[in-house]
């Protein structure tokens, strides 16, 4: 019989950093230390924060812990600066990554060119790329740059290729990064937050009562950070569509808009001024109760990377119906639990009769909220993960 573990290191972002995967962490880390010493490292010492059953300490604290170096370390990585320190610990010190976005573009660029390194950037892609990576990056230099290339060039082999296994929540995800030769992977569900089943009680009307929205006007919900990626401007324009039939559909943006979305031009241009709300950044404990207010979520994004959505898989278990693209991660949940928006032309005529049929048919939106609720209480659940999570680090790092 293999010996028990003699503990896990997990590098990670706890909250109050504005990462899901923050929040992710602080869910699952607990979980796992009910079954083995668990340390969480954090950034730096200003982010300690107590984790029940778990002990957090920053980098530099880490390094100084020597009974620490030999236990099996897991790195949560994200493609952001949230992050950074995750994945520097992760070629440091390979163990298992758990990959939430393949796509490492965005953070390997932040780290290299938003540090004044180009030369850092270039060999980066040279390392991966090879010759198209050193164009690439030459090119960039001279102010030529498509931005969908970080999508054809996730950067994401430097880490990968030195770990004993990747975990990644999506068969889509897995696809994206598996290769011959590399690394062993696993597909672990995105698990179901346990703040969710805390909020059964909670009723559409006392919440709407509670955020000051509207008890009766059907409520559009886009949930989390509002990026160019989450086709914010094809939902905008499906409520133009849609004003007419509905002229009390209120479109609610729950999250901060990204600075790369011009999501103040959008409304103008839409003429949407009265029939979207925006709340700016949320925290946690504000964020579902949203959720609750809702009639229908939308949660598109293209192109796909491969990230599996936090705010979806929350809403869901809340019993919000969904509406998303048929590729990418979000398809991969049976279609009684999800809407499907199929790629083709026109797209926001095709989203607007998606969205009105829904709409128009509340015992068939209420099934399919039920349906999402059971699918993902059934399928999701955070013990079952976290077992998961113990199955794979034994047989990586035992």
């Amino acid at each position: 019989m293999r010996p028990a573990l003699p503990g896990l290191v997990v590098f990670t972002p706890l909250p109050p950093a504005r990462s899901g995967i923050a929040s992710y962490a602080a869910e699952l880390l607990p979980a796992l230390a009910r079954h083995l010493p668990v340390a969480a490292v954090v950034a730096r010492r200003a982010e300690v924060v107590p984790l029940p059953g778990v002990e957090v300490l920053a980098v530099l604290d880490y390094r100084a812990r020597r009974d620490l170096q030999a236990w099996p370390h897991l790195h949560q990585v994200g493609n952001s600066l949230d992050h950074a320190h995750a994945l520097l610990g992760a070629l440091r010190r390979p163990g298992i990554v758990t990959l939430h976005d393949p796509v490492l573009h965005h953070l390997v660029e932040a780290l290299t060119l938003g540090r004044g390194n180009p030369a850092g950037y270039e060999a980066a892609l040279v390392a991966e790329h090879g010759v198209a990576g050193r164009r690439v990056a030459r090119l960039r230099r001279r102010g030529l740059f498509d931005p969908s290339l970080r999508w054809l060039l996730p950067l994401n082999r430097m880490l990968l290729d030195r770990q004993r296994g990747v975990i990644l929540h999506s068969r889509f995800a897995a696809g994206r990064v598996h290769r011959p030769g590399g690394p062993p992977l696993r597909v672990i569900p995105h698990h179901l937050s346990p703040e969710v089943p805390a909020l059964d009680g909670l009723t559409r009307q006392a919440v709407r009562q509670r955020l000051g929205l509207p008890e009766r006007a059907p409520i559009l919900l886009s949930l989390g950070h509002a990026t160019p990626a989450k086709r914010i401007d094809l939902v905008l324009e499906a409520v133009a569509r849609l004003a007419g039939e509905f002229p009390d559909l209120l479109h609610l943006v729950a999250g901060a808009p990204d600075p790369g979305l011009d999501l103040d031009g959008l409304i103008a241009r839409y003429g949407l001024g009265g029939r979207v709300r925006v709340t700016g950044w949320l925290p946690e404990e504000a964020f579902l109760p949203y959720a609750r207010a809702a009639d229908l979520l939308v949660n598109l994004r293209q192109p796909q990377a491969g990230e599996t959505s936090g705010a979806l898989v929350r809403a869901l278990g809340m019993g919000l119906p969904a509406v998303v693209d048929a590729t990418g991660p979000s398809a991969e949940y049976p279609d009684s639990v999800v809407a499907k928006l199929a790629p083709g032309p026109e797209p926001a005529a095709r989203l607007a009769a998606l969205i009105g049929g829904m709409l128009r048919d509340p015992a068939g939106l209420a099934a399919r909220g039920e349906a999402a609720r059971a699918h993902l209480r059934r399928h999701h659940a955070l013990d079952a993960s976290a077992r998961l999570y113990l199955e794979a680090i034994d047989v990586w790092a035992g």
